[in-house]
C-alpha cells in the first residue's frame, strides 16, 4: 500500500550537506518537472534577494524593487514578515536535506510521530516505505526522499517565461515526463504485479489543492467527521490533519496489503475502513469508520 500525505507550510531547519539529488528521487518520471520547478523557484528566490539589495542602496530603482518584492510574496504566498522563506528558496537547489517525513512539520507530522518524540516509538523503515507526501515542489516524494527546506504550496504561482503561472498548470501540463497520476498509477501496477494483485492500494490523505496537482483514480480518501451526542455530525476542519497523522501512522505500523482496485469498485475502500477500524487505539477512543462512497472513508470520532 502507499498512503500519501499532505505536505505542510512549515518545516525543520537543518540537515546533511545537499544538494539534492533529483534523479535519485523515487517516482522518477517526475524528475523534469521537479528540475523545472527547482530551478524557476531559485530564480525566484535570487530576485528578491536582488530586490532587497537594490532597496538597501537606497537606488532610483526603488519603486520598482518594492514591486517586484510584493509580486513575489503573492506568488509564493508569504507575508512581508516571512521574507525569509524568498532566501530558503534562493539556496533550495544546494541547501541542506532531511528526509520528507522529517522536514515537514506541523499538525500531520506531530500525529505521525516518524521519530518517536511524541510516542518513544520511532517508525522503522518498513513503515516509512508505506509513507508518501504530496508536495507543490516534488509532486509526490517517499517518505524518506532527501529534500531541502523550500516554500511553495498549490495555490502558489511561479514564473514561466516572465508570466505568473499556477503550480496545477505545470504539473498537470507538464513539458517534459510524467503527470503525478500516472506516475502514480505506474507505482500501483508494479505493485499489484509484484503481489500477485494483493496490494497496489493507495490511500491519498491530500488535502483538495494538492489533490488536484495530480489526482489518482481509484485512490481512497478520508474524511474525518465529529459525532454530538444527539447524533448529529460536523465535518472536523481544525483537526483533520491530527486525525489523518494519526490514521497514516496506524496504517503504515499495521503493514499488509490493501488491494489496488484502480476501477474504483470499493474493494479498496472496504478493505481500508475494515483496517482502521480495527485498531485498537482506535476502538478504545470510539472512533468508527463508514463507507459511503468507493473512493472515499468516513472517519467518526467523537465531538470534543
Amino acid at each position: 500500500m502507499l498512503i500519501i500525505l499532505p505536505p505542510s507550510e512549515s518545516k525543520t531547519v537543518g540537515g546533511q550537506p545537499g544538494p539534492v539529488a533529483v534523479d535519485q528521487l523515487t517516482f522518477p518520471g517526475l524528475a523534469p518537472t521537479r528540475k523545472h520547478l527547482l530551478s524557476t523557484l531559485e530564480e525566484m528566490g535570487c530576485s528578491f534577494l536582488a530586490a532587497q539589495e537594490a532597496l538597501s542602496k537606497n537606488s532610483g530603482s526603488a519603486e520598482a524593487a518594492e514591486e517586484r518584492i510584493r509580486s513575489l510574496d503573492k506568488m509564493i504566498g508569504i507575508r512581508a514578515t516571512q521574507h525569509a522563506e524568498h532566501e530558503s528558496n534562493a539556496a533550495v537547489a544546494s541547501s541542506e536535506l532531511l528526509p520528507a517525513v522529517e522536514r515537514y512539520t506541523g499538525v500531520a507530522y506531530d500525529a505521525l510521530d516518524p521519530t518517536g518524540q511524541r510516542t518513544g516509538l520511532p517508525l522503522p523503515a518498513d513503515a516509512r516505505a508505506r509513507l508518501a507526501i504530496g508536495s507543490a515542489l516534488f509532486g509526490v516524494i517517499a517518505a524518506d526522499d532527501l529534500i531541502p527546506r523550500y516554500r511553495l504550496s498549490a495555490g502558489s504561482k511561479v514564473l514561466v517565461d516572465g508570466q505568473p503561472r499556477t503550480l496545477r498548470s505545470q504539473w498537470t501540463k507538464p513539458a517534459e515526463g510524467n503527470r503525478i497520476g500516472e506516475e502514480l498509477a505506474r507505482w500501483r501496477e508494479d505493485r499489484a504485479a509484484d503481489t500477485d494483485g494483493a496490494g497496489g492500494g493507495i490511500i491519498d490523505l491530500r488535502s483538495g489543492g494538492y489533490r488536484d496537482l495530480g489526482k489518482v483514480p481509484g485512490a481512497v480518501s478520508l474524511r474525518v467527521e465529529s459525532e454530538y451526542p444527539d447524533g448529529s455530525r460536523k465535518v472536523v476542519s481544525h483537526f483533520n490533519k491530527h486525525y489523518k497523522g494519526l490514521v497514516a501512522r496506524e496504517l503504515a505500523l499495521a503493514g499488509g496489503h490493501l488491494p489496488a482496485d484502480p476501477q474504483g469498485t470499493g474493494e479498496l475502500a472496504e478493505a481500508f475502513a475494515h483496517r482502521i477500524g480495527d485498531v485498537e487505539a482506535f476502538v478504545e477512543a470510539n472512533f468508527r469508520t463508514e463507507v459511503r462512497d468507493p473512493s472515499e472513508v468516513t472517519l467518526i470520532v467523537p465531538a470534543e
